[in-house]
């Protein structure tokens, strides 16, 4: 028996407006693949992200995650 995938979320969006927005789709806002890896934004917006680097999170620890503020994310 194989072991489920686990995918590990490389770049947040920590846009304040996306974090205070539920997204239109709950079950899955993983809706961007962000220079090769999984990205995640919490409003499930299609653009509009300001990303910041996770170095590899899963989906379960986002809920204990320190979300950084919005002048923390990539230039």
């Amino acid at each position: 028996m194989c072991a489920p995938l686990v995918l590990l979320i490389q770049f947040i969006c920590i846009r304040n407006t996306h974090r205070r927005k539920p997204p239109v789709d709950p079950s899955s806002p993983f809706n961007v693949a962000e220079e090769g890896g999984w990205a995640y934004c919490p409003g499930g917006e299609p653009d509009g992200h300001k990303w910041y680097k996770t170095g590899g999170i899963t989906r379960a620890a986002l809920g204990k995650f320190q979300w950084p503020d919005e002048e923390e994310a990539e230039p």
